[in-house]
């Protein structure tokens, strides 16, 4: 296949928001369309209208709120968990509003009963209004208020709307529960001390329409263009290919060109959407035993999927942190070498005489470290252009040969995902397309060993000669860095051409499977509890890169645990000792004021306030009726839910919410006097008018990014509430009515000021929660974490096992998942006020850099098994890797790195660092004999020793660069380096 065939220029493509134009996209679209404009229908029916009330609107915003837009057992499983915050609201506030009618006695009751009866006759006759009505003001004007009674509902409710927001904030699962249980403790909390009786059903007005829009939505997902789990993953492989694509099609693009900055960033952004995409698919795999589908394959093979392209994911990302690396390098070296400090006398007099000249911070370590890049840099690099130049169409070869392979990968994917019961490709297109995949296979296998065997040939024409001279001791030993640099390259692509085989192996085996088309049935539902359960346990289609409220406090080695099926690896890394245990009575009494005190607690006291603070004119009998007739219950609701756990997620709480309610108001006017004009609006007028704006509202929900949901679906909440309580003013009035049109813009907009009003003087006061100060907290566990997995390196070292692939997988994927959730709240830092010194900038180049550390450890343990005791036993004497003076110093410069981020504290000017100075002085000063010549390019075990020395070189790099990014945000401390210089 020609280059051109392959390497195709990227199309221009839309902005992500409106980039959802393809037929799987449209046909999710329609189904959520068809369900919110039937749903939007019950308003304009008057017996719906009469039995519902104006709560009627409540049934489309449920399926706003949940959209049918995935597979149907997962939104059964997000059904349940509404109607589980819904029905412990309800029955707790039943309880509570029984226990609180119960502190005011009979004869009080009566009493009150009596006089209400007399003041609402005296008032009806005076008149001549309807008694019914006149009660109902009178009593929502606060005549049956009791301070007793609404003190125990406060004292039982406000507990409750505390542990519900601990809930949420410990589990985003239990949001939807959280949300619709607030809104039901709310009803209790706002209108059950003004009631005269009990009324058990007083949530009810709101629970109809939730289960009539949550019908209507399960019936769409069975009707229009119903979703499977096996379908999810197959699109969801193909996207993930797609993505993969898209770094190899740069690595053949740009191996040509000079490479600079922008082209590092461009590779992060297409790992950070390979990570991201495989976030989105991976716990679709665990779904798959509870999944109906109709099709060619069933669970069973489908599962058999998950480890190659898992596998494919790592190899690709790594040959592509292995270009990125590289071109960071470059750059760095260039900038060392061009700052290297000159040492002469009168340079030195000069910095003496001159006092106000600026320090830079990390000079010592960056001179230290620029005289060894100076001294390494002075090879003659001939030799490397040269074998650049000849073995370049040998690696562009190999990349078209993936991406071929990944292109057939894709079309055999799309190929079984289009066989249903009502269409199906017949047996000669089959076999054609099984032929495409053998023949690819083939080919591939042959680039496969055409590349190894051109590799080996270059390196060794290029490099024979002067190794020979080398073992043969005719001249001192030269800079040989071309050739690990070659070897590790060699590594990554022979990785990525081995996994790109392995998937289109498993995908030719099925193949043939896919002539009959049957029905599929679950074969266990363990996992729906596990779902529920879990806190980082995702379902088929959720947003990967949904932010949790706290990233840091995920859940330790829940894939290990499942590997392996025991205690994780990295817990055992951290085993200690400790020489004495704290009391039981101090213990206790910390752990209670740590559970109070920390993020959560913080969070959930601070709803509690504003609940408090906001509810209170509910129950005061001069305010109890304006409350009412302004709707402040929903000023209520919005403070209760604008509060975030950190500061930079409130920012999107309070100004999405209000842009929100302005933009869905005034879509809301726009579709009132469209369809009604002057009159009192026209049901068929206005159903057809929200057919169209709720394509709109609709689309801005779906695709609109994470962070702007909550702002998206008050838009579509507005654009309702302005068209239903206009109807219902003009066709069935009640009392409370907020008017027609533009009176219920602006009174719904003042509310919603309101409660994000509220929810910002308590979110702020008496201090705001720092997301910058959470985030370094969370890259300070990660930097435990990353000590943790060292120290399992260190210790599996010297062990013979045949393969810890199975250990090192999970691991990886664990903490490069963890540091990939992260991106959202640094990005979000941007919008958020903080006394931290850690900027958003910062603190993304230092989860960069854990993420390549964690790259490195990944290899060196895969390394540590697939190495002979020769080689690795070399290593540890060039290294000073299993040197217990070695070994103290990177501990000691992590553990700095680590206290550094959690306290914001200066780290000391003088640290053991540059670390990798002082592993190639330790291999200078133990080196007892090296062997090296051409025979070794051959040798296998010698390319794995290549890998694993760049590994653990950059390994030691990277923690270099760690302590110079910190020190440029916080400083130096303990400085001591210009007073040694003065007494040398």
């Amino acid at each position: 296949m020609a280059v051109s065939e392959t390497i195709k220029k990227p199309r221009r493509r839309l902005p992500p928001f409106l980039d959802h134009f393809n037929v799987r996209e449209f046909k999710t679209f329609f189904r959520c369309w068809v369900a919110v404009w039937v749903a939007c229908i019950l308003m304009f029916i008057q017996p719906v209208l009469s039995n519902f009330g104006a709560d009627v609107f409540f049934a489309c915003v449920v399926l706003f709120i949940v959209p049918p837009s995935g597979v149907l057992f997962v939104y059964i499983l997000g059904v349940v968990t509404l109607f589980v915050g819904i029905c412990l609201a309800w029955a707790w506030g039943v309880i509570t509003l029984k226990a609180a009618l119960a502190a005011r006695s009979a004869a009080e009751m009566q009493a009150l009963l009596a006089s209400l009866q007399q003041a609402v006759g005296i008032e009806a006759q005076a008149t001549g209004e309807s008694g019914s009505r006149i009660s109902q003001r009178i009593i929502f004007d606060g005549w049956m208020l009791d301070t007793r009674v609404t003190v125990v509902i406060y004292c039982m409710l406000c507990p409750f709307i505390y542990f519900m927001a601990r809930l949420r904030a410990a589990n985003p699962k239990a949001t939807l529960g959280f949300l619709f249980s607030i809104i039901i403790t709310d009803s209790f909390l706002c209108f059950g001390p003004v009631l005269p009786s009990f009324d058990g059903t007083l949530p009810l007005p709101l629970v109809k329409p939730a289960a009539v829009g949550v019908g209507i939505g399960l019936a769409c997902t069975i009707l229009f263009f119903p979703q499977s789990t096996v379908g999810i993953i197959l699109e969801g492989i193909n996207d993930v290919v797609e993505d993969l694509k898209a770094p190899l099609q740069f690595l053949f693009t740009a191996s040509s060109m000079a490479l600079g900055k922008a082209d590092a960033e461009y590779l992060g952004k297409c790992q950070a959407k390979v990570i991201g995409g495989y976030q989105k698919l991976e716990p679709s795999f665990a779904f798959l035993p509870l999944d109906f589908s109709i099709g060619c394959w069933g669970a069973d093979v489908v599962k058999a999927f998950q480890d190659p392209i898992r596998q494919l994911v790592m190899a690709i990302l790594a040959l592509s942190d292995f270009h990125c690396s590289g071109i960071k390098g470059d750059i760095q070296i260039n900038e060392l070498r061009g700052r290297l400090i000159d040492s002469s006398d009168e340079a030195l007099d000069m910095k003496k005489f001159d006092k106000k000249k600026s320090r830079e911070v990390g000079a010592h370590q960056r001179a230290q470290l620029a005289e060894l890049v100076n001294a390494l840099y002075k090879e003659d690099h001939s030799i490397l252009e040269e074998l650049a130049t000849k073995l370049r169409g040998t690696s562009l070869t190999a990349i078209e040969g993936c991406l071929e392979g990944l292109t057939v990968i894709q079309e055999s994917l799309q190929f079984v995902g289009r066989q249903h019961w009502y269409r199906k490709a017949s047996p000669a297109e089959h076999d054609q397309a099984h032929e495409r995949i053998q023949t690819v296979f083939g080919s591939l296998r042959e680039t496969h060993t055409k590349f190894l065997h051109d590799m080996a040939e270059g390196l060794e024409e290029a490099y024979g000669p002067v190794l020979d001279d080398f073992a043969a001791q005719k001249h001192q030993p030269g800079n040989f860095s071309g050739i690990i640099i070659y070897m590790n390259f060699q590594e990554h692509m022979v990785n990525t051409l081995t996994r790109t085989e392995m998937l289109l192996e498993q995908v030719s085996n099925h193949f043939s499977a896919a002539l009959r088309t049957r029905l599929w049935w679950p074969t266990r539902i363990k996992y729906a509890v596990s779902w529920a359960l879990k806190r980082h346990t995702k379902a088929p289609t959720m947003t990967a890169g949904a932010t949790p409220d706290n990233p840091g406090k995920l859940e330790r080695n829940e894939a290990t645990k499942a590997a392996n099926n025991k205690r994780s690896p990295l817990l055992g890394a951290r085993r200690g000792y400790r020489p004495r245990a704290r009391h039981p009575v101090g213990k206790a009494i910390l752990g209670l004021y740590n559970w109070i005190a920390c993020d959560e607690g913080l969070y959930a006291l601070r709803i509690v306030v504003v609940t408090i603070a906001v509810s209170i004119p509910a129950v005061l009998p001069s305010t109890a009726g304006f409350f009412y007739r302004e709707k402040g219950l929903w000023a209520l609701v919005t403070s209760q839910l604008g509060l975030a756990v950190y500061m930079a997620d409130f920012t999107f709480s309070t100004f999405s919410p209000a842009a929100g309610t302005l933009g869905g108001g005034l879509l809301g006017l726009l579709g009132w006097y469209i369809g009604s004009g002057g009159g009192p609006g026209n049901p068929y007028g206005l159903s057809a008018v929200c057919a169209v704006f709720l394509i709109i509202l609709l689309w801005i929900r779906l695709y609109i990014p994470q962070n702007h949901i909550p702002g998206g679906t008050l838009a579509a909440a507005t654009f309702l509430l302005v068209i239903v309580y206009s109807y219902v003013d003009t066709h069935n009035p009640t009392y409370g009515d907020p008017g027609v049109g533009y009176n219920v813009f602006w009174r719904r907009l003042l509310l919603i000021l309101i409660g994000s009003g509220a929810a910002t003087i308590v979110q702020i006061f008496p201090y705001p929660p720092s997301a910058a100060h959470h985030v370094c907290k969370s890259l300070s566990r990660s930097a435990r974490n990353l000590s943790d997995y060292y120290a399992l390196l260190l210790s599996s070292w010297t062990q013979t096992k045949a393969d810890r692939r199975a250990l090192v997988e999970p691991i990886w994927m664990e903490i490069t998942q963890a540091l990939h959730i992260l991106i959202d709240p640094i990005s979000n830092l941007r919008f958020e006020f903080s006394s931290s010194r850690f900027d958003s900038a910062t603190l993304e180049q230092i989860r960069q850099i854990h993420h390549i550390i964690n790259n490195n450890l990944a290899r060196l343990l895969v390394a540590s098994a697939a190495l002979p005791r020769e080689y690795r036993d070399q290593l540890t004497q060039m290294t000073g890797m299993l040197d217990h003076r070695c070994i103290g110093e990177v501990m000691a410069v992590l553990g700095i790195c680590e206290q550094a981020l959690w306290t914001g504290d200066s780290p000391p000017e003088i640290l053991p660092t540059p670390l990798v100075r002082r592993a190639l002085e330790y291999g200078r000063s133990h080196q007892t004999g090296y062997s090296l010549s051409a025979e070794m390019i051959k040798d296998k075990d010698y390319h794995q020793y290549c890998v694993a020395l760049a590994a653990y070189v950059r390994f030691l790099g990277r923690i270099d660069d760690l302590v110079l990014v910190i020190k440029g945000a916080l400083g130096e401390a303990h400085l001591v380096a210009d007073d040694l210089a003065d007494q040398v």
